[in-house]
């Protein structure tokens, strides 16, 4: 028997990148780096940056405070965001999938509109962002990436009626009660209270009000967006046409009964965004660059969150992109219109619930 080589086993745990043990989970201000990104990507992004931070730490002396919440349930950071007056308080990068309002308005006209904040977005992107209006004019926010929303189709469900190639095509009567959105509601609760308001949305301004109305007359119900590539081509699929992002559309094992669809107007392009504070973009600028890293560029666009990076080639050849666009989201009537839109929604899945006629 050979020599026996002891091994050295490390008693102290690896230096933590996010956040610490004491720290009041919810908190908002203070931080360095603050950021969210899809479920999907999630570990693999907070373990990377997690890597960036230490070795920023051992090669500039510098610990950069940096929060990236798991989503468990409780309050997180991003909650409260808006409740921030002061500069200082507010994140020196903050890196967000939601599409709520991060910044209260005074904030917003006394800083982002007088330059405090910058998008750290390189040019070289492909077209088709830029055609889509996703590149801010004004600098103040930069797209890394986005989530864009297709059309899963259960062919076998679907039966003799046409393949829609279109979102305008969802408003035919044919495909009345065919059709699902992404949705969860506590069992006994009255009105949905997670839904796609984007794709509502979206639609509403891409098409108009008469066609929103129409495609809501089709809804055949709403399920989770994880749980449509599990029930489409199932005997226990929903509905003929789910609506849900390419990278979950993409993970629907039943080829041979089911279609993805990249309708004509484009693909509904919801951004994951970013902003930095323009006093500290150069300290923070290791972390906002690593969302433009070609290796990061790639693994995004392999999980089918095509990137913005000048190297990023992750939209299929000649699809296009539809987004509301910049203005739309900055104008005053924008959170009226989309509580507008939303009662629609409800109208109609009210009507679901009844079980009444959704074209009465």
């Amino acid at each position: 028997m050979g020599a026996v080589t002891s091994l050295q086993l490390a008693v102290e745990p690896p230096p933590r990148a996010f956040g610490a043990a004491h720290a009041p989970r919810a908190t908002a201000r203070g931080w360095d780096f603050l950021g969210s990104c899809p479920a999907p990507l999630r570990m693999r992004m907070r373990d990377e940056l997690a890597d960036l931070l230490r070795d920023i730490h051992r090669q500039r002396g510098e610990k950069l405070k940096g929060c990236m919440p798991m989503g468990q349930g409780g309050r997180t950071p991003f909650e409260r965001l808006r409740h921030i007056r002061d500069l200082d308080d507010f994140p020196k990068l903050l890196v967000s999938a939601d599409h709520g309002n991060a910044f209260n308005r005074a904030f917003h006209a006394r800083h982002v509109e007088t330059g405090a904040f910058a998008a750290p977005q390189p040019s070289g992107a492909s077209p088709a962002f830029a055609e889509a209006g996703l590149i801010d004019p004004r600098g103040w926010i930069g797209v890394y990436a986005v989530a864009p929303f297709v059309m899963l189709v259960d062919r076998a469900r679907l039966g003799g009626r046409k393949i829609p190639q279109n979102w305008a095509d969802l408003a035919d009567p044919a495909y009345r009660g065919e059709i699902a959105l992404s949705g969860w509601r506590p069992e006994g609760a009255q009105q949905w209270r997670a839904f796609n308001q984007f794709f509502l949305v979206a639609v509403a301004r891409l098409l108009g009000d008469k066609i929103l109305r129409e495609v809501l007359a089709n809804l055949a119900g709403l399920a989770h967006s994880a749980q449509m590539p599990r029930l489409a081509g199932t005997p226990n699929s929903l509905a003929a046409i789910y609506i849900l992002p390419w990278a979950l559309a993409d993970m629907c094992p039943r080829r041979d009964r089911t279609e993805i669809v990249w309708p004509g107007e484009g693909a509904l392009a919801f951004p994951l965004w970013m902003t930095a504070q323009s006093a500290h973009r150069d300290r923070v600028a290791p972390l906002a660059d690593y969302f433009f890293a070609p290796r990061t560029a790639r693994w995004l666009d392999h999980n089918r969150y095509p990137s913005l990076a000048p190297t990023g080639a992750g939209l299929p050849e000649g699809a296009g992109l539809a987004w509301p666009g910049w203005d739309f989201f900055r104008a005053r009537a924008t959170a009226s219109e989309i509580k507008r839109i939303t009662r629609l929604f409800h109208a109609a899945t009210e009507k679901l619930d009844r079980g009444e006629s959704l074209c009465a």
